[in-house]
């Protein structure tokens, strides 16, 4: 529940650093595909390092997937989505 970052107002990057971007591209595809959220992979800020970015028009499509499964102390990070 922690991995990751959101700028206020806009969407969210997964920390997969230790993905390689063939990984991470894989992953990307499967949120997508089966989740319908928008993604993209992009540099994570060191060489060979990739984050997962969702875009900001699928934040409510994905609290609507994770809300159930997060715990009452980690929901804060859904302000303005829930």
């Amino acid at each position: 529940m922690q991995d990751g970052s959101r700028q206020k107002n806009q969407g969210i990057s997964l920390a997969t650093n230790s993905f390689t971007y063939e990984e991470c591209i894989f992953l990307s595809k499967i949120l997508t595909d089966k989740y319908n959220l928008k993604t993209s992979v992009v540099k994570a800020g060191h060489q060979d390092q990739w984050k997962i970015s969702i875009w900001k028009q699928s934040m409510p499509d994905l609290v609507l997937l994770v809300k159930p499964h997060i715990i009452d102390e980690m929901k804060y990070k859904l302000e303005g989505y829930l």
